[in-house]
């Protein structure tokens, strides 16, 4: 009984991750607009994002000009300088496919810069440079959160899953930076993916 509340008690606080900043500051919530992108079959369903196995063959559409399986929301919080805080829980419905890119950082001046991916088995890695930021728990029906924060200012990066830190770039590059998130297949993934991201925020430190 014990352990049925404290796993209860830990799906709760996850829950609520995501309407807290994490790190210390003065943050103040902002409120973005964004821009559906979809490419090649994918599909947006409010923030449910869903791409089927392979290419339909389709180039048309915003961000589809590689031809990648594709359903995001685009972000318009760019920014290049300051400290900025994203926070947002997902859970996957389905998956049949690998190396589905998740979480974007984008550097619109020198393109991406971080990318949240999941792998088959729940892994959750960087694309740039592959480092594993946590195993086995990104499983289907599993609700994880995930915060990014960006000091711009001092080229620090760090990014938290379920609370915990799990990957820290205190060499991050310049530039103008926005938000994505949905699912995209990487040069080497696969569809199929239907996933749901919920409790999203933004906030500034002041």
């Amino acid at each position: 009984m014990l352990i049925k509340t404290l796993l209860a008690t830990l799906s709760a606080a996850s829950a609520v991750f995501a309407a807290t900043p994490l790190e210390s500051g003065n943050w103040v919530s902002v409120n973005p607009g964004f821009q559906t992108q979809t490419c090649a079959g994918g599909s947006v369903s409010g923030t449910t994002f869903t791409i089927p196995t392979s290419p339909n063959g389709s180039t048309s559409g915003s961000g589809c000009s590689n031809g990648h399986l594709r359903a995001e929301r685009r972000y318009n919080n760019d920014y290049s300088s300051g400290v900025h805080q994203f926070a947002g829980t997902f859970k996957i419905n389905s998956m049949g496919g690998s190396r589905i890119a998740i979480k974007q950082t984008f550097n619109g001046d020198a393109g991406p810069y971080f990318i949240l991916a999941v792998d088959t088995g729940g892994r959750l890695y960087s694309v740039e440079g592959g480092a594993t930021l946590a195993t086995g728990v990104a499983n289907v029906g599993s609700s994880v959160t995930i915060n990014t924060v960006h000091n711009a200012d001092i080229h620090s990066y760090r990014v938290y899953v379920n609370g915990q830190l799990a990957f820290r770039d205190d060499n991050a590059p310049g530039g103008s930076f926005y938000d994505k998130f949905g699912a995209y297949t990487t040069d080497s993934g696969t569809g199929p993916m239907s996933i749901t991201w919920s409790d999203v925020a933004f906030w500034t430190r002041q």
